[in-house]
């Protein structure tokens, strides 16, 4: 039985042998293929669910109870259902209904059907035997195992169409990315921790963006609670219906294959399929833009009343990223190159009264992010005006442009950019017609040259670009429908999703801090759990109040110490930020008159702030340096301080 438990597994290896010895004399290395991924994948679902489950469930193994005489000992995760019977199960499954397809005679079949049972039904018993599952736990295991292998054997290694094949893929890689976030290495990461503030002070609009990622993240923290899964739930979900909607528009452009293939690219893609995991703006925006070019193309193709759904869909996209407005300009340009590039012709079809109704429905959904910032000095505006680095007059840095080449490059993929650029502008390089190819350029070129020549001037983001290709992954699933430039396309997509693999499998590495990109995501519920000791501590004494000199730490804090209190962000000489147009820390005196604080800052300080330290009696400085697996990540000064008597915070530098 301590044979079947730990190390029954290995009697499945002489079926999968023969099968993959079978396969290969017959050259089905198709078949072989599917085997081996619907073996892994299956193995990967069945092992999650149940894990899933059993935190659900939270039944206790019979080896909790007092009686039981340890042979393997009790391990922590609980009980139903068994994940070696699960397991063992889908693997049995999926085996035994792949045996079918050979023509062996019946008591052949009957002979390999009965060890398939057989190794299955010891893993089984020996989990009841040794008394470290009830028979309940079995059965659960067994039947859920049972289904996720036909479920799997049915969509993967049957599999007879590429349809199929990409749904089961968006399916099974959205399940991953769920999986990831409850149980990955990284923690929220800064900017989604803010988002988060927002979301529990509902508002028309916030200081630096629109207002639609915090009203998102308040509906899916409503159902799923103030975890990262409620926060990055919707990450998910726009990801996968953005591969959707690229399916749909290379569909109504080119055809249904060139569909399939464009969603999958989108998932490969590092530059994508990141916002699939981490919410922020990007993972809603891509998706609205995605829409918003599918509505446009069924519009223009003659179904006006899409116009309004483009309306929609464009506005929304404005409550999101400002960077949204770019469509105007791209649809534009596409209206004014279609129309042989006559102003005048292009003037009338712009009176279409559907095409004029849309652009309303995107202003008049606009129009709350316009009065919030009427009421608050238009500081959104100035922001925008200096990310855009508007005051900074007009300057050269070859550094920037450098920076915003070699970044496109990466996140995009070496061989797809190039190969992107080449495939739109080269006349003949997709063989499709020119309105098509036009269409392309105009949703993409215009975006792009724009940050290009913004990078002269200042930095640009990696992400701000990101729309621009989308129409790059329509011509790169274009060209691999139509086998143009074959070897160097199916490399290129290879590339990209080692890339992405990589990216997922980044944080799991002990990298040093300064060469792990993830490591911005780690180290925050380390911090919140020992400030949140420190706060207890100190609450004996009176009220706590938490605050910090940057809006990351402050968020983080208010997500991961225990109670999410509020948390403040002072401002001691850095630019604007949300906090700035919330309540004071000065405010606590008007509740209380006995308040203590504790100030969370980078680095390793001495002495705080003077400001702090003018506004309390006496302070105490603790350090703390957070760690992943010996890894350093960061260090934080902590200042416990008592009796706050208010504080002189200096207004906003800049915006």
């Amino acid at each position: 039985m301590l044979f079947f438990t730990q190390r029954g597994f290995i009697l499945w290896l002489p079926i999968f042998l023969w099968m993959c010895f079978t396969e290969y004399r017959r050259k089905e290395y198709l078949q072989l293929l599917y085997l081996l991924i619907g073996l892994i994948l299956g193995v990967f679902i069945a092992d999650w669910i149940g894990l899933e489950i059993k935190n659900l469930v939270q039944r206790a193994r019979p080896c909790d109870m007092e009686s039981f005489r340890p042979i393997v000992g009790c391990r922590d995760s609980y009980s139903f259902p068994s994940n070696h019977v699960t397991n063992a199960f889908c693997v049995g499954m999926i085996f035994f209904l792949f045996l079918k397809k050979y023509p062996l005679t019946m008591r052949l079949k009957y002979i390999i059907s009965f060890y398939i049972l057989l190794i299955t039904f010891s893993i089984s018993i020996s989990r009841i035997y040794l008394a470290v599952h009830w028979p309940s736990d079995i059965l659960g295991g067994a039947i859920l195992g049972s289904v996720i292998g036909i479920t799997v054997f049915q969509t993967i290694i049957r599999v007879n169409s590429l349809k199929r094949a990409f749904y089961f893929f968006l399916v099974v890689f959205s399940l991953f990315r769920i999986y990831f976030i409850l149980h990955g290495p990284v923690d929220i990461s800064p900017d989604e921790a803010h988002y988060w503030e927002w979301s529990r002070r509902l508002d028309w609009s916030y200081y630096s963006k629109g207002p639609m990622i915090a009203w998102l993240i308040a509906v899916s923290t409503s159902m799923l609670g103030d975890t990262p899964i409620g926060i990055r739930f919707f990450a998910v979900v726009f990801s996968f219906l953005s591969s959707i909607f690229i399916y749909k528009i290379g569909k109504h452009f080119i055809s249904e294959r060139a569909g399939y293939i464009g969603g999958i690219i989108f998932q490969l893609l590092p530059l994508f399929s990141i916002y699939g995991v981490i919410f922020t703006i990007d993972s809603p925006y891509i998706f609205l833009w995605t829409v918003s070019m599918y509505f446009f193309l069924k519009g223009y193709g003659g179904n006006q009343k899409y116009w309004l759904l483009a309306g929609v869909t464009v506005g929304a996209g404005l409550l999101t990223k400002y960077t949204m407005a770019f469509f105007y300009l791209c649809g534009l340009i596409y209206l004014f190159i279609r129309h042989r590039f006559s102003i005048k012709e292009t003037l009338n079809y712009l009176k279409n009264p559907w095409l004029i109704g849309g652009v309303i429905i995107s202003f008049v959904l606009f129009l709350p992010v316009i009065f919030w910032n009427f009421q608050h000095d238009f500081v959104t505006f100035k922001h925008t005006a200096g990310q855009a680095h508007l005051y900074d007059g007009l300057k050269i840095s070859l550094r920037y442009f450098g920076e915003f080449i070699g970044s496109q490059i990466i996140v995009f993929t070496p061989l797809l950019f190039f190969i992107g650029f080449y495939l739109i502008l080269h006349k003949r390089a997709l063989n499709i017609s020119e309105d098509k190819r036009w269409f392309l350029i105009s949703f993409s070129l215009p975006i792009f040259f724009f940050f290009l020549i913004k990078s002269i001037q200042g930095k640009v983001q990696a992400n701000w670009a990101m729309t621009s290709y989308v129409p790059f992954i329509l011509a790169a699933s274009i060209a691999l429908e139509r086998k143009i430039l074959k070897k160097l396309m199916i490399t290129s997509v290879i590339i990209g999703a080692l890339l992405t693999l990589l990216t997922y499998a980044m944080p799991f590495f002990k990298l040093p801090a300064n060469l792990d990109p993830s490591a911005r995501l780690k180290g925050w519920q380390q911090l919140g759990e020992y400030v949140s000791k420190v706060k207890e501590t100190m609450e004996r004494d009176g009220r706590i109040v938490i605050f910090s000199d940057r809006y990351q730490i402050a968020s983080e804090l208010a997500f991961y110490i225990k109670y999410n209190p509020y948390v403040y962000c002072i401002n001691l000489g850095r630019r604007m930020n949300q906090y700035d147009l919330w309540s004071s820390m000065n405010d606590e005196l008007k509740i209380r008159t006995k308040v203590n604080g504790v100030f969370v800052t980078y680095g390793s300080k001495n002495e705080p702030p003077e400001e702090v330290k003018m506004a309390f009696a006496h302070c105490v400085r603790e350090s703390f340096t957070a760690q992943v697996k010996g890894v350093k990540i960061r260090d934080y000064t902590i200042f416990k301080c008592l009796d706050f008597k208010g504080i002189k915070e200096r207004k906003p530098e800049s915006y």
